[in-house]
Protein backbone atom coordinates (compact mmCIF):
# COMPACT_ATOMS: atom_id res chain seq x y z
CA UNK A 1 0.00 0.00 0.00
CA UNK A 2 1.48 3.48 -0.68
CA UNK A 3 0.18 6.40 1.03
CA UNK A 4 0.29 9.91 0.49
CA UNK A 5 0.90 11.96 3.78
CA UNK A 6 1.10 15.67 4.78
CA UNK A 7 2.13 16.95 7.63
CA UNK A 8 3.20 20.69 8.87
CA UNK A 9 3.43 21.61 5.41
CA UNK A 10 6.05 18.81 4.47
CA UNK A 11 5.24 15.96 2.33
CA UNK A 12 5.85 12.18 1.68
CA UNK A 13 5.30 8.78 0.20
CA UNK A 14 4.48 5.80 3.03
CA UNK A 15 4.56 2.34 0.87
CA UNK A 16 4.00 -0.36 3.42
CA UNK A 17 3.82 -4.41 1.94
CA UNK A 18 2.94 -7.98 3.85
CA UNK A 19 5.90 -9.46 3.23
CA UNK A 20 4.93 -12.38 5.51
CA UNK A 21 3.76 -15.04 2.37
CA UNK A 22 7.18 -14.33 0.81
CA UNK A 23 9.32 -15.03 3.19
CA UNK A 24 7.07 -17.91 4.33
CA UNK A 25 7.23 -19.15 0.51
CA UNK A 26 11.64 -18.77 0.38
CA UNK A 27 11.56 -20.86 4.03
CA UNK A 28 9.28 -23.73 1.71
CA UNK A 29 11.65 -23.59 -1.13
CA UNK A 30 14.49 -23.89 0.76
CA UNK A 31 13.10 -26.42 3.45
CA UNK A 32 12.18 -28.66 0.35
CA UNK A 33 15.74 -28.22 -1.42
CA UNK A 34 13.92 -26.68 -4.45
CA UNK A 35 17.15 -24.14 -4.67
CA UNK A 36 17.75 -24.64 -8.48
CA UNK A 37 15.51 -23.31 -11.07
CA UNK A 38 14.48 -25.28 -13.71
CA UNK A 39 17.00 -23.96 -16.28
CA UNK A 40 19.75 -25.55 -13.44
CA UNK A 41 20.37 -21.73 -11.70
CA UNK A 42 20.38 -21.46 -8.34
CA UNK A 43 17.18 -19.96 -6.89
CA UNK A 44 19.16 -17.73 -4.40
CA UNK A 45 16.47 -15.55 -2.92
CA UNK A 46 12.61 -13.99 -3.25
CA UNK A 47 12.51 -10.46 -2.30
CA UNK A 48 9.80 -8.35 -2.60
CA UNK A 49 10.58 -4.53 -4.47
CA UNK A 50 9.65 -2.61 -1.71
CA UNK A 51 12.47 -4.37 0.37
CA UNK A 52 14.67 -3.67 -1.68
CA UNK A 53 14.13 -0.50 -2.74
CA UNK A 54 13.51 0.74 1.06
CA UNK A 55 17.45 -0.75 1.64
CA UNK A 56 18.54 0.90 -1.68
CA UNK A 57 17.29 3.75 -0.15
CA UNK A 58 18.72 3.70 3.09
CA UNK A 59 22.16 3.19 1.15
CA UNK A 60 21.19 6.27 -0.58
CA UNK A 61 21.06 4.65 -4.28
CA UNK A 62 17.98 3.75 -5.95
CA UNK A 63 16.34 0.28 -7.05
CA UNK A 64 17.95 0.33 -10.52
CA UNK A 65 21.01 1.12 -9.09
CA UNK A 66 20.87 -2.41 -6.98
CA UNK A 67 19.63 -4.50 -10.21
CA UNK A 68 22.46 -3.43 -12.44
CA UNK A 69 25.34 -3.73 -9.37
CA UNK A 70 25.81 -7.50 -8.63
CA UNK A 71 27.72 -5.72 -5.80
CA UNK A 72 24.84 -4.04 -4.17
CA UNK A 73 22.56 -6.78 -4.60
CA UNK A 74 25.18 -9.21 -2.91
CA UNK A 75 25.54 -6.91 -0.05
CA UNK A 76 21.50 -7.08 0.39
CA UNK A 77 21.71 -11.41 0.35
CA UNK A 78 24.94 -11.30 2.30
CA UNK A 79 23.18 -8.99 5.23
CA UNK A 80 22.21 -11.36 7.93
CA UNK A 81 19.17 -9.26 8.69
CA UNK A 82 17.73 -10.48 4.99
CA UNK A 83 18.79 -14.01 5.54
CA UNK A 84 15.06 -15.07 5.59
CA UNK A 85 14.11 -14.04 1.82
CA UNK A 86 17.06 -16.32 0.80
CA UNK A 87 16.31 -19.93 -0.86
CA UNK A 88 19.67 -20.85 -1.59
CA UNK A 89 22.18 -20.00 2.37
CA UNK A 90 25.00 -21.51 0.35
CA UNK A 91 28.27 -19.50 -1.01
CA UNK A 92 26.97 -16.59 -3.63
Amino acid sequence: MTRFLEADGRYGIETTADVEPVLEHAKALHNEGRQHAPNGDQHLARIPIVVLNAWAQRRGVTYQDVMNNVRLLEEFLRDPDNGDFRVHKGDL
